[in-house]
Order: structure tokens, then C-alpha cells, then sequence
């Protein structure tokens, strides 16, 4: 019974979070396209796309400063945060023809 009490515990305390991600719109841009997934787990942070593409991704904090940023090529990335602070930021995505964009927060 203890054993199964720790479990539920220790699970209550990674929680994999998914972060709504939208499309900037540029002008004249009308296609649909297929955005990428994105989650946060403590300061891990997952990106992934349905194929691979070169992409650049930003993590701004509230104060609109640049805390992380780093370019990939592949389908996607497990990327481990600089022990940020609790707090609210948001993530920019850019590939070479879109720029998404979603808010998150590590508590």
C-alpha cells in the first residue's frame, strides 16, 4: 500500500503539459498547414513536427527578454531549459516559411 501511495506521489509531480500553438499569420498567407505539437515537462520542453524541416525555437519570459534560442533540422527536439524561474513565457517557432507562437508556464 505504501509502495502504490509514492507511486500516485511521485507521479503527481511530472506532469507533461501541452502548449496551444498558433500560426502568426503573414500577409496574403491563406493555406492550411499542419502546426507543430509542443509540450513542457518541468524545464524540458518537446517539439515535434509531421516532417522534418529546419526550424528555429525562442523562449521569451514575461519581461520580453530572449532566455533560450537554438536552430534544429529534424522532425523535432527534446530540448532541456537553462533551470529557468517560475514564471510565464512564451515559445516562438520559425520555420522557413511560418512562424508559430504559444504561451506557457513553469511552475
Amino acid at each position: 500500500m505504501l509502495a502504490a501511495l509514492l507511486c500516485c506521489t511521485l507521479s503527481g509531480f511530472a506532469e507533461k503539459k501541452p502548449i496551444n500553438i498558433e500560426r502568426e499569420k503573414r500577409p496574403h498567407e491563406r493555406s492550411e498547414i499542419q502546426l507543430p505539437d509542443a509540450s513542457i515537462d518541468g524545464q524540458v520542453l518537446t517539439i515535434s513536427f509531421l516532417a522534418s524541416c529546419d526550424f528555429e525555437v525562442s523562449v521569451v519570459d514575461a519581461s520580453g527578454v530572449v532566455v533560450y534560442t537554438s536552430v534544429y533540422s529534424s522532425q523535432g527536439a527534446v530540448i532541456t531549459l537553462p533551470n529557468l524561474p517560475e514564471g510565464d513565457y512564451k515559445l516562438e517557432i520559425e520555420d522557413t516559411a511560418h512562424l508559430y507562437s504559444g504561451e506557457f508556464v513553469i511552475e
